[in-house]
């Protein structure tokens, strides 16, 4: 095959009639992939007859179902391009998408992964089709890219093109896991390998409520969320034992330089409490609070403010007793506590806005009571937080 040549890889289970659709889209685009690898996951449906008239154009692995990561890792083994565009079987690519890529590493040679924006589409039962945008999104500098991925996905793999020498190097598709395996090779890739953005969509995510997973393990959509949840903090409880301290901060930065330590701790703390690992956050917060008297960076409370943005479980999580409490301890910690607990309070009043709009009141006062004990100085922790709320 030629330099820069491209393998587009395509996991499929039982979705024949959204994958003709997929495929479509793939050898429409403006500069055509070098390979295209369609694996066949042991689907039962009439998969391998659709794929009868793109016979000339495609490879075709097939497996007995194992799920996606399995099928990724056994096209990984045989795809013959030096770069790899993994794309899922239910979305659709914008005709330039791949040529947007090739050109963004043309432009950039030393990134090691091209990624960009995507939008989402449901096509109702009536045909009519309803348009989203994006939803999550972060304007990422490069080197800021694995804390922001950290924080929530929003880089995927349909919009991304990664060089294969990353994939060998970041390892395998984790086969145990039947979601979220792609957010764990994300926090890899984005460990080893250095990106390189844009902000063109160039894919339409389709949203749908077909059931996800493998034969064994189905996950069904009024489950979908919650298993999600269950293999994220799976992966992130690794993630905090496996992944040193000083990559949470930017990679231009050290913890051998002053006050980059604390930062870092800071940033570990707010990663763990939006993946529900309050303990772990709590250690970290009241180790960053205790480590320095120079008050917060501007960096540090920007930082800060981004705690309470999860996708889910927030309002929960505030209203827990053991929550709470950790950042009473943290404010009444030292100055700089008292600086973190009111920089993250402060995040908290769009999640006040967000109840009124969604007509929960009652919500709203007492996310607004806590914002409020949180960021009025107090030398009395008992006027501030109920004695259900201190810890014991």
């Amino acid at each position: 095959m030629p330099a820069n040549s491209v393998t587009v890889l395509i996991p499929t289970f039982n979705r024949a009639h959204l994958l003709v659709e997929t495929l479509d889209s793939i050898l429409a685009q403006t500069r055509r992939p070098d390979e295209i690898i369609v694996i066949n996951d042991g689907s039962t449906d009439d998969t391998l007859a659709r794929l009868e008239p793109y016979r000339d154009d495609i490879k075709i692995l097939n497996q007995d179902n194992a799920g996606k990561s399995a099928a990724l890792n056994k096209a990984l083994s045989v795809a013959k391009g030096d770069l790899i565009w993994v794309f899922d079987d239910d979305d659709i690519a914008e005709p330039d998408a791949l040529e947007t890529l090739l050109g963004l590493l043309k432009a950039n040679p030393d990134a090691d992964f091209a990624y960009g924006r995507h939008d989402r589409f449901e096509v109702r039962p009536d045909g009519r089709v309803k348009w989203r945008d994006t939803g999550y999104w972060r304007e990422s500098p490069p080197e800021d890219f694995l804390f922001e991925s950290l924080l929530d996905m929003f880089a995927h793999q349909p919009a991304m093109l990664v060089r294969k020498s990353l994939y060998l190097k970041a390892g395998a598709f984790d086969e145990s896991l039947v979601r979220s395996q792609d957010y764990d090779m994300l926090l890899r890739l984005a460990r080893h390998g250095r990106p390189v953005p844009t902000e063109q969509v160039l894919f339409h995510q389709r949203q749908h409520d077909l059931p996800r997973g493998t034969a064994a393990k189905v996950v069904e959509a009024a489950e979908r969320d919650a298993v999600w949840q269950r293999y994220d903090r799976r992966i992130f409880g690794i993630t905090y034992q496996a992944l040193p301290l000083g990559k949470y901060l930017p990679a231009d930065c050290s913890l051998t330089e002053p006050g980059m330590t604390r930062r870092a701790l800071i940033r570990r703390g707010i990663v763990m409490a939006r993946k529900n690992f309050w303990k772990k956050a709590g250690e970290d917060f009241s180790r960053a609070a205790r480590i320095s008297d120079r008050p917060l960076t501007r960096e540090e409370t920007a930082d800060l403010r981004k705690t309470f943005m999860m996708k889910y479980g927030c309002d929960e999580c505030l209203m827990d007793a053991d929550v709470q409490a950790l950042f009473f301890e943290i404010k009444h910690a030292s100055p700089v506590g008292a600086q973190m607990a009111r920089a993250a309070a402060r995040a908290m009043v769009w999640r006040v806005r967000l109840a009124l709009q969604n007509g929960k009141p009652f919500l709203a006062f007492r996310l607004a009571s806590l914002v409020g004990r949180l960021t009025v100085p107090s030398k009395n922790v008992s006027r501030e937080v109920p004695s259900s709320f201190v810890r014991r």
